[in-house]
């Protein structure tokens, strides 16, 4: 029973020293790997930039630098070195603030270390470069026209494109004076052929230098530069278009009717243009109307064409010249003294100064040759008159006959309004 307690304890002791002996090994091993002194190099370092937005204000913009891509070899502990070889994790800052002027510029940087790295223990063998070279412009902002302009045609002759509206006008261009200077305008072109509708899109653009050529650039130069918008917004309206006829009212009297009435129109008719759903119901433009108690046979009056406004008057023409001419009817001329007022202001009378007038009569010269004077009488409205004397209108009546005959023309007679 002894000898097994022994043997059992004298094993313990054998596996905790064989414990300690592996412990101290392994410690050994580490201390000897991790502190081991490596040299590499560290590829694809990134390149910052301090103080760029100062630069910018001072009118500088950097175009380029090289090396675009540093490499750096260090000498440092395993451990460290795995933390410098990370990716993306070591990187060199170049500080812009001191650029006064255009042209190249060598410049030192800083190597920025991982957090925790102990740069002590590190040291810098071979950068690739020692400095970064940066070119330097002026930095150039310009308010440059934009245009548009379509040449696609549309999708039958009735349709026809009106002019073409885009947003914005101006598109200001900030970048490289090297390259802005260059841009003479700012080209939309439109990727449409045979429109048979409006047509309504963003659209990107060109650029077009002082050639008037299409301003080649590469991607590193576009990157540069910077816009106030990114595209234009263009509408290009689609339009029908359509021969209106011009057409007048005519206010008869007793004696005449359309049939026995020509109308010559110059010009006939107009072609507008507007929206197909617009123009599908407009079918004439009335230029007004024609008193045709206002003259006797014949005659010629002038109006303004009037379009609606969401037409357009694509033939020009702003006036119309109107010919009436009364067919197949005689004038006759009769004088009447059987003159007379009506609705006299109260506390007055009125006194007719005139003795007769001529009237002239339209009709047929069967019904003309009915008419007396004693069929004719003559009335002034004297409702909106005040005391005094003056020329009233007056209205011509026929009475006493069966008879289609027009009283034609402007009448008045002379009358005074005293008080009673």
């Amino acid at each position: 029973m002894l000898k097994e307690r022994l043997s059992k304890i004298s094993t313990k002791v054998l596996y905790g020293i064989f414990a300690v002996i592996i412990s101290i090994a392994l410690w050994v091993y580490v201390e000897i790997t991790e502190n081991d002194i490596q040299m590499q190099a560290v590829n694809n370092v990134r390149i910052t930039f301090l103080n760029e937005d100062l630069m910018r204000d001072r009118g500088f913009l950097m175009t380029s630098y090289t090396p675009e891509q540093l490499s750096i070899t260090f000498e440092a502990p395993r451990s460290e070195m795995a933390r410098l070889a990370a990716t993306g994790a070591l990187a060199v800052e170049v500080d812009l603030a001191n650029i006064s002027s255009t042209g190249p510029s060598e410049l030192v940087y800083r190597i920025i270390y991982p957090a925790g790295v102990n740069t002590g223990a590190i040291t810098v063998i071979a950068p690739s470069a020692s400095r970064i070279t940066i070119m330097i412009d002026r930095l150039l902002g310009r308010e440059i026209p934009v245009t548009v302009s379509y040449t696609g045609g549309t999708a039958s002759e009735e349709l026809m494109v009106e002019s073409i509206e885009f947003d914005p006008q101006f598109i200001t261009i900030w970048g490289p004076e090297s390259i802005v200077s260059r841009i003479s305008y700012i080209k939309v072109p439109i990727p449409r052929e045979n429109l048979a509708t409006t047509f309504r899109e963003e659209l990107e653009f060109i650029l077009i230098d002082e050639n008037d050529e299409i301003l080649e650039l590469e991607a590193n130069q576009l990157e540069l530069l910077e816009f106030s918008h990114e595209s234009v917004y263009v509408t290009v309206p689609i339009v029908e278009m359509k021969d209106v006829p011009l057409t007048v009212h005519l206010a008869h009297g007793p004696g005449t009717s359309d049939e026995i009435t020509s109308v010559r129109i110059e010009p006939a008719s107009i072609k507008v243009s507007g929206d197909p759903v617009a123009l599908r119901e407009f079918n004439n433009i009335m230029l007004g109307t024609i008193d045709m108690l206002r003259f006797g046979l014949a005659d010629t009056e002038a109006f303004t064409i009037i379009v609606p406004n969401h037409l357009s008057n694509i033939s020009g023409e702003t006036e119309a010249i109107v010919h009436i001419e009364v067919i197949g009817l005689d004038i006759a001329f009769r004088s009447t003294s059987n003159l007379q007022d009506i609705n006299v202001p109260s506390g007055y009378h009125a006194e007719i100064l005139t003795q007769s007038l001529d009237i002239r009569l339209r009709g047929s010269a069967e019904d003309l040759a009915l008419v007396t004077s004693m069929n004719l009488r003559v009335v002034a409205d004297l409702s909106e008159r005040g005391p005094g004397t003056s020329r009233v209108p007056a209205r011509v009546y026929i009475d006493g006959i069966d008879a289609y005959i027009d009283a034609v023309g402007e009448y008045e007679i002379t009358v005074s309004i005293l008080a009673e």
